[in-house]
């Protein structure tokens, strides 16, 4: 009876946010992860270039519409050109095709470090994380949270740049930088969220 209810539970959860796979078989080990107790290997599952080229630079320069010497933090650019262009799946965790969430935790993994829940609802909530609703405050490296759905549960995630604009993986252009001036992202817009010092 219990494992019928944590699977209904894990089946409702899995229309509204980002998680594994539908024909991903729930173990034990799947529903300690979602209750926040996953012991996850904090390093990558993939392999990075080590310098950003010139060319890398001056790109994201003119994409986030700043001077080259503002791209400082070159392991994570170096994540984003890698992943850039990738195909959205729902439940998606490879380079065939991710998720919000999964892109999210590949990156926080391989960029700073640091393990992340597997939906963007239970990162929001994660006691490490603080939120701020101001944008104001952004920094490079934040988590910024939206709703995107009618439930009233944050259901996607990104992280921010520069200059008003975040990496995600999205239905509608898949894994790219956007801005959160454009209207569908600044009327979804939940909060932003920053591992605590």
């Amino acid at each position: 009876m219990f494992k019928k209810f944590i699977f209904l539970s894990l089946v409702s959860v899995s229309f509204v946010s980002c998680l594994p796979k539908k024909d991903f078989v729930i173990t034990d080990d799947f529903v300690k992860s979602q209750a926040g107790n996953n012991k996850k290997n904090s390093n990558a599952k993939y392999s990075y270039s080590t310098t950003l080229s010139d060319d890398d630079r001056k790109y994201f320069a003119k994409k986030l519409e700043v001077s080259e010497t503002e791209i400082i933090n070159e392991k994570l650019y170096i994540f984003i050109k890698s992943w850039e262009g990738t195909k959205y799946i729902y439940g998606g965790e490879t380079r065939s095709g991710i998720d919000c969430s999964a892109l999210m935790q590949e990156l926080y993994s391989h960029v700073y470090k640091k393990d992340l829940p597997r939906t963007a609802a239970e990162m929001s909530m994660d006691n490490r994380v603080e939120l701020f609703k101001s944008d104001e405050k952004l920094r490079e490296g934040d988590l910024v949270f939206f709703r995107i759905t009618e439930e009233k549960i944050i259901s996607h995630v990104g992280i921010y740049l520069k200059n008003n604009k975040f990496f995600s993986a999205n239905l509608v252009g898949g894994v790219e930088i956007s801005s959160l001036k454009k209207a569908y992202w600044k009327k979804n817009f939940v909060a932003a969220g920053r591992f605590k010092q």
